[in-house]
């Protein structure tokens, strides 16, 4: 199954671009379902954010600091790709069953950072009841399956994965580390998901940078 631009593969092709070098872009283990929760949000977060507003929320390369560069918007694209070994993930690649074609609302931003790092930003806003159904279910999907495969023109990578905990923060929040072997090298990518009231934020990147800049993004995210 194709698998265009989309979130759902944000931390893999990451990790891909680390390993091939393109120009765009642990714990014990949980079941892969699990999520944590916490006490619901008031009604004044219940608020669905327009795009230009997502995008005034999103870091900035002076949010993270020194070394770090935002990369230009038309190197962020990520490949077109094919998933195969998780029936669960090819079903999400369809346009038609893909929880995040719901949300219109989205900023995203991508940084390299000292040494060539990577790190992914992105936003999401919706009604809560449908941002935390469509990510369960992307997280659910991306957690299915062990292992699996993603292919792009140019590249065949092993994918395996493992659901981590999260920080108790926002109302619902989601972890996943990756690691992904291409061409004989290997990189890992944590992704970090925080789900707060109608706001959805999508950290990807090493788990060093990700462990670093969740918070403050998840502050600026909810304007707080």
């Amino acid at each position: 199954m194709r698998l265009r631009h989309s979130a759902i593969l944000t931390s893999t092709c990451l990790a891909l671009w680390a390993l091939t070098a393109c120009s765009a872009p642990p714990s014990d283990s949980e079941p892969a379902a699990a999520r944590a929760e916490t006490p619901a949000s008031t009604a004044g977060d219940h608020e669905v954010l327009p795009p230009e507003q997502l995008a005034d929320r999103l870091l900035t390369s002076d949010d993270l600091g020194p070394g770090y560069t935002a990369r230009p918007a038309a190197t962020t694209t990520s490949p077109e790709a094919s998933v195969e070994g998780c029936p669960q993930l090819e079903q999400l690649g369809s346009a038609a069953d893909n929880p995040y074609a719901m949300f219109p609302s989205q900023g995203k931003r991508v940084f390299t950072g000292p040494g060539g790092t990577q790190l992914t930003e992105e936003l999401y806003s919706a009604p809560p009841k449908d941002l935390s159904a469509g990510v369960g279910r992307i997280m659910t999907a991306m957690g299915a399956c062990p292992s699996y495969q993603l292919v792009t023109p140019t590249t065949v990578a092993q994918v395996r994965t493992q659901t981590v905990p999260v920080p108790r923060s926002g109302d619902e929040q989601w972890g996943q580390v990756l690691t992904v072997t291409a061409g004989g090298r290997r990189t890992i990518v944590q992704q970090t998901v925080i789900r707060d009231g109608a706001v959805l934020l999508v950290v990807s990147g090493s788990p060093a940078e990700v462990a670093v800049h969740w918070h403050s993004a998840l502050t600026k995210a909810t304007n707080r």
